[in-house]
């Protein structure tokens, strides 16, 4: 067994970054051609991105074929109440499962059909449910009374400070036998109604050593501060409102109170998901595929693809990114984000990493937003595959309008170039394809800026016509491969998401990189206050400068191309040439007799 010291890491992690980038890097600066047809140029970078491509699409084919063969080999999932005489072979008892909801001021609507639809998941047991508002304040209990409407009679909590931040010593003990057992059967509806006689609201008081929880000798004890004075089970659904602080910190109590009620893995969702009825049952055989694995994602779709032109583009990518880009990771067994809206991790295996996640800072900020992407990472780090199925899905909220699009991707971004440092320090641990991949996703957009922009600015029109050609080819192997595997013409419509990409990815990436000191969240909740707080004029025109600024220069190069394009298209003074144009994949071939005429 090879000792991984700190110089071996260094030398590991320099090693695969040169193997996938350095020749794509040397080969764009060089001009090196691969091959030539007629007046395009195919070279070494277009060659290497053309390959990762066709890779990509390979290895998701192949997760989608080793998940169906797993699903198939996999013991079945039974209730952990049965009896031994009842287990038949090849079944095994279901793990004790936690399910984690955090929201802010969400939409009464949507966070009404998120508890309905965990309502109706199918599971062998009951789940544990943890219902966490990051807030205390008036407009935060209109989440408390949905809670109450969707969940009659049941507890709801207040803390008076956050768990992440307790400095109290004092603690109560919980274990993993803290709920009194369901009936035995094979399958058990999740749908907790007037089960208990929990007062329905209540304070926790800072002193309190009261638990609903009972503890048995023989479980494993865990510990929380005095304050949390109910624990969720079985039978009882439990929503803490805690100090607002940010998604993170109510992550951290519903996964904390989670692992004090004894769950074996916990699942995480954001307030506005709605769960397909298998989706927590196949998140969890998905744990179950082969040793080692620490946490699996989910595939997430849009519900509300059908309000704009941009959330049904929106819902393209998000197949793509899903289906394509985390399979491809999956199979590799590094899957590099599991996505907020759901998610499952093991929970032996974030006990002990959850307090350095959450108070984890850059450049002396803390960190406020990549969330679920820094938590897989943690597990990355230690060593634990992170796998998605295809078919444990859900659907979630995309925003609508462009501007509240932009931020999430900004957003979004700043999360991946930050924890991209994280990344490589894990890098050693997996396949070399979570390094190429983590790379060309980190690079991609900033040569693509750079040959906009060389493109724009080199006073031949052709060559821009090339481009978009180039691009355009790429495009259409996604989507026919998309058409092929989803039995979708709707990804007909996918090129047209290189408009927003180009104008909204792009500057989002670049402003993400320039913004990184700024922590703020970005995307706006949905409450009412929340909108009018946004609609503040100076706020919406610093909100909008990026892209402003980002599309005048774009704008600037094409007019800058059709005005010598207009008055000498191929010879004269204003006919400057170009020492081999390049693209993104393709670039001129100036032997070419069609640029010669």
């Amino acid at each position: 067994m090879v000792a991984w010291t700190l110089p071996l890491k260094v030398a590991y992690s320099t090693l695969i970054s040169c193997i996938f980038v350095l020749p794509a890097i040397v080969g764009y600066a060089l001009r090196f051609q691969v091959t030539k047809i007629s007046f395009w140029v195919l070279g070494l970078y277009g060659t290497i991105v053309l390959a990762f491509i066709v890779l990509q699409l390979v290895f998701a084919t192949l997760n989608r074929v080793l998940v169906r063969r797993w699903r198939r080999r996999a013991p079945t999932p039974v209730s952990r109440h049965w009896d031994d005489e009842k287990l038949q072979p090849g079944d095994r008892r279901a793990s004790k499962l936690g399910l984690a909801v955090v929201g802010y001021r969400e939409e009464t609507a949507l966070f009404a059909a998120c508890l309905e639809s965990i309502q109706q998941l199918d599971y062998p047991d009951r789940i544990v449910l943890c219902v966490v508002i990051d807030g205390d304040e008036d407009e935060d209990k209109d989440m408390a009374a949905v809670f109450a409407k969707v969940f009659p009679n049941q507890p709801i909590v207040t803390l008076p400070r956050l768990l992440s931040d307790n400095d109290c010593n004092s603690s109560i003990p919980s274990s993993s036998s803290s709920s009194s057992n369901p009936p035995n059967s094979s399958k058990a509806t999740n749908s907790l109604n007037a089960t208990t006689n929990s007062p329905k609201t209540t304070t926790s008081p800072s002193n309190t050593t009261t638990n609903s929880s009972k503890t048995t000798p023989n479980s494993t004890e865990k510990t929380l501060p005095a304050f949390v004075s109910v624990l969720p089970s079985d039978t009882q659904v439990v929503c803490y409102l805690q100090p607002h602080r940010g998604k993170r910190h109510a992550m951290y109590t519903a996964f904390r109170v989670l692992l004090a009620a004894g769950c074996d893995a916990i699942v995480s969702t954001d307030s506005d998901t709605r769960f397909n009825r298998r989706a927590a049952l196949e998140l969890e055989r998905a744990l179950f595929f082969f040793p080692g694995i620490g946490a699996a994602a989910g595939d997430v779709r849009i519900w509300n693809a059908s309000d704009s032109l941009l959330s049904f583009m929106s819902s393209l990518r998000y197949w793509m990114a899903f289906n394509i880009e985390r399979a491809a990771q999956s199979f590799n067994r590094a899957v590099t984000c599991v996505s907020g809206p759901m998610g499952i991790y093991r929970a032996r295996v974030i006990e002990n990493l959850l307090d350095a996640w959450v108070h984890q800072t850059f450049l002396g900020l803390e960190c406020t937003y990549g969330d679920d992407r820094h938590l897989t990472n943690c597990v990355l780090a230690r060593g634990h595959a992170v796998v998605y199925t295809h078919h444990a899905f859900c659907e979630t909220e995309t925003p609508t309008s462009f501007f509240r699009w932009f931020r999430q991707q900004t957003r979004w971004s700043k999360s991946f170039y930050r924890e991209m440092l994280w990344n490589a320090r894990s890098l050693h641990k997996h396949s070399p394809w979570m390094a190429a991949e983590l790379f060309y996703q980190g690079m991609y957009p900033f040569v693509l800026m750079y040959s906009i922009f060389y493109i724009l600015y080199a006073k031949t029109s052709w060559v821009l016509l090339m481009w978009l050609t180039s691009l355009s080819a790429m495009t259409m192997v996604k989507t026919i491969y998309a058409i092929i595997v989803a039995r979708s013409a709707r990804f007909l419509a996918f090129p047209l998401y290189a408009l927003y990409y180009l104008f909204g990815l792009v500057p989002a990436k670049l402003w993400a990189i320039i913004s990184l000191w700024d922590v703020g969240w970005g995307t706006s909740a949905r409450s009412a206050s929340e909108r009018k707080r946004e609609a503040v004029l100076w706020l919406q025109i610093k909100q909008a400068m990026p892209v402003v600024i980002w599309t005048a220069m774009l704008l600037a190069g094409v007019c800058f191309n059709v005005i010598y394009f207009v008055r000498d298209p191929y010879v004269g003074p204003y006919a400057i040439p170009t020492d081999d144009p390049r693209s993104i994949v393709f670039y001129q071939n100036p032997g070419s007799a069609f640029i010669e005429q």
